[in-house]
């Protein structure tokens, strides 16, 4: 029997932040600021944004599961500028320490999973539009943005650790 949409959606986020937990385990508040050009994120800043974006996909989510079509405010904006968002949310969580981060890391996870347990298989096909996701975008694609997203996001994280944890060169 083929294992359900929802189920395998669910599967590939619990394995992906299992990755990323994994990766930020060990990283201290230190290594987790450290930024290698001033205008580069942190670690701390992609994890940030990681846990803004999840909660911008519930809340999207939420309303294509209860209303027809919705359309996302940010579809009205003229000329809606993605960096300029992410720079925005990054900012609005600029005052969280490393642990806060990790914190609103796993309750942006959490609430995402407690949302997927109660999607039906047919929910998945419902529909919103949003500028950046899709237009028209399926509840599916939405829930799966999550794990594509992060894997992108954990190689930049791997390469910072990386990288402040070389020797300094003379």
């Amino acid at each position: 029997m083929d294992r359900s949409p929802v189920a395998e959606i669910r599967q590939k986020l619990v394995e992906s932040r299992r990755s990323t937990l994994q990766l930020i385990r060990d990283i201290d508040q230190d290594a987790a600021t450290f930024r290698p050009r001033p205008d580069a994120w942190s670690i701390k800043e992609h994890v940030t944004h990681l846990a803004a974006v999840e909660e911008s996909i519930i809340h999207f989510a939420h309303r294509i599961l209860n209303e027809d079509c919705p359309i996302s405010p940010l579809c009205y904006e003229i000329a809606f500028n993605q960096e300029a968002w992410n720079n925005r949310a990054v900012a609005e969580r600029a005052g969280y320490t490393w642990p806060e981060a990790i914190t609103a890391l796993s309750k942006s996870h959490q609430d995402l999973l407690d949302l997927l347990a109660n999607i039906s298989e047919e929910s998945l096909n419902r529909v919103g539009s949003h500028p950046t996701w899709g237009d028209p975008v399926t509840l599916a694609s939405i829930l799966r943005i999550p794990y594509r997203h992060e894997r992108g996001h954990r190689d930049e994280i791997a390469a910072l650790a990386e990288f402040k944890s070389r020797p300094e060169r003379p």
